[in-house]
């Protein structure tokens, strides 16, 4: 997790400056021996607040260090950091455990992770026409070689804490009598038409942090340096992590071959993809946009993914 000097930011000083508690501010000091106190602490310049915290500490010697405050947000910060570790067996670059999880004032698992060098793929895609080419491949290659270790976890002990989720018990999550959607005749369409064509899919599942949006990659001089956030990671069909890129419009790299260069390079076909895009717009609409209603903004983006949809079951 890092932080670089850009003119794209996404927020104000500010905006992202924490204020820590005390029980924050001891286990910091107990991530190193000669750390003597917190000298500041921010939230990354990601696209949403809250994210995880880099602390700046100070030494004895009155050196400065960075070091990140990892809150849970989505998922578990102590799966996290089992995968971490079974990450680091197989030779990927994560971020060390400085101090083990502990108990927030509020009842909340938090960690302290080391700082890992390089730029998301976020802020490299923010760059210039070149450098967005660049965090494209980049990305394909960090998702790719993440899938390439799933033999190994699933060996492993973590794999016990690994949810897997085949795209037809993920579609059956959604035939829930809470799910408001139920009740539009596009979207029940869509339920119709894709159960018999998931129920058919035998696609080995890969292992997946569940996000594969570019500030979760790090680089540096063309190399990735780092994988983040693991809270919600599983087994999952491997497509199923690009989906969001045409569903939320990831700008940059939504207007790039992203999806087609990944497709490419793992074999499978725009029809493949274009099943699971219509199922990520049915998970997108029940979780996260209502039926009706909303500001402008809302109204954009519910407008958007139901144009995704019918496109994608025509």
């Amino acid at each position: 997790m890092e932080e670089t000097e850009s003119l794209n930011s996404f927020h104000s000083e500010e905006e992202r400056r924490v204020v820590l508690t005390p029980t924050e501010k001891e286990a910091l000091l107990r991530a190193d021996p000669s750390f003597r106190s917190v000298a500041s602490a921010a939230y990354f310049d990601n696209y949403d607040l809250p994210c995880p915290v880099q602390v700046t500490m100070e030494k004895d010697t009155g050196e400065r260090v960075d070091v990140v405050l990892r809150r849970n947000r989505h998922g578990d910060v102590v799966k996290e950091i089992h995968m971490f570790a079974a990450l680091g067996e197989f030779g990927m670059p994560v971020p060390a455990v400085l101090v083990e999880p502990f108990h927030n004032d509020r009842g909340e698992s938090e960690a302290v992770y080391s700082l890992l060098s390089g730029e998301n793929l976020q802020k490299l895609s923010m760059r210039s026409d070149e450098d967005l080419q660049r965090a494209k491949e980049l990305l394909v290659e960090a998702a790719i070689r993440l899938m390439n270790a799933t033999p190994f976890i699933e060996s492993h002990a973590v794999a016990k804490l690994m949810p897997r989720f085949t795209l037809a018990k993920e579609l059956e999550l959604l035939n829930d009598e809470g799910n408001p959607w139920l009740y539009e005749e596009v979207y029940r369409s869509a339920m119709a038409y894709l159960k018999p064509v998931l129920e058919k899919v035998d696609m080995p599942l890969v292992i997946s942090n569940g996000d594969y949006q570019p500030g979760n990659f790090l680089a540096k001089d063309g190399k990735i340096t780092g994988y983040l956030d693991f809270e919600s990671a599983s087994f999952q069909d491997p497509m199923m992590g690009f989906v969001k890129y045409p569903i939320y419009d990831m700008l940059p790299l939504s207007r790039t071959d992203l999806v087609e260069t990944f497709l490419r390079k793992k074999g499978f076909s725009k029809e493949d993809f274009t099943i699971r895009l219509a199922f990520g717009c049915l998970k997108i609409l029940f979780k996260e946009i209502p039926v009706a209603g909303g500001d402008a903004e809302t109204q954009e983006y519910r407008g958007r993914v139901l144009k995704l949809l019918r496109e994608s079951i025509s």
